[in-house]
Parts: C-alpha cells; structure tokens; sequence
C-alpha cells in the first residue's frame, strides 16, 4: 500500500463513522471566539474561530471580515460543530493572545529612526568660546533588515 492510501485509510479509521463535511459561506457577524456564516441561504451562528473552545493566553485568532467567504468543515458531518477552516480576508489577527501589542511598520519606525540618527549627528555643544566637548562619533543610519522578521508580513 502506497504512503497516500494508508495515510487515507489512517483518516477515516480514525473519523469512525462521522463524515469529513467542507462548505463555503459567507460571514455575517462576528462575536469573540465564534461567528455567524451564511450556508446555501442559511445563517448558522456559533461557528468556532479557532480549533478548540478552551480559552488560554498563547492563542492564535484569525478573525474573518463580515461579508467575507470561509471555507468551514463539520466535527459531526451536519451544520452543528462547525469550525472555520479557511478565509479569503482577515479582520484582525491576534498572535499569543494579544499580549505584546500590535506589530510595526518597518519603514515608517526605519525613517522616524534615521531622522533622529541624522538630529544626532547634526547636533553639536557650544559654550562660549566654541565646543565643550570633544566631538561624539557619528551613529549610523539604520536598514530594516537589521531588524525584520519576514517571516510574518502585514
């Protein structure tokens, strides 16, 4: 047996007798960890956001946009259970539970950054017969590669 047919045979033994059940919808409303998405005319709320209904600090939340298509699939093979599977455009996104903020924009904090490197190097001390002091070494301008995660992008 090749490695797809015993992995598919893996999937529905472990299914039993519940069906693998995918549908398209349309979110109507969105309310914390659930929503409310429109199948083939019909609106069914309490659709989960996220894998499970257990609440704790580290999660991850995708919150679709209303109006916005979903694929959603069924633990239990009708419209009771479902969980969102798929979006085509997110709302918001909450990585670990919110806690740390809101990501940056890297070339708006890159310029905001240069320009006090360029007040810094530009700055001098004078007293009344010239410098006080000796000159500071000059900072160096800053590239966003120095400091971007590109491995999540906004």
């Amino acid at each position: 047996m090749d490695n797809y047919k015993e992995l598919a045979q893996l999937v529905r033994s472990a299914a039993g007798k519940a069906q693998i059940t995918l549908m398209q919808g349309i979110v109507r409303k969105v309310s914390g960890l659930t929503c409310e998405v429109e199948i083939g005319g019909i609106a069914v709320p309490d659709v989960r956001l996220r894998a499970s209904e257990a609440a704790d600090g580290g999660q991850m939340l995708v919150t679709p946009k209303i109006g916005g298509a979903v694929i959603v699939g069924s633990l239990s093979g009708d419209l009771t259970q479902l969980v969102v599977l798929a979006i085509d455009h997110a709302e918001s996104i909450t990585i670990n539970g919110g806690k740390l903020g809101g990501l940056i924009n890297i070339e708006q904090l890159t310029q905001k950054i240069n320009e006090l490197v360029q007040a810094f190097n530009a700055h001098t001390h004078q007293g009344f017969h010239g410098p006080t002091g000796p000159p500071l070494k000059p900072a160096q301008q800053l590239n966003k590669s120095d400091y971007e995660d590109t491995t999540i992008k906004h």
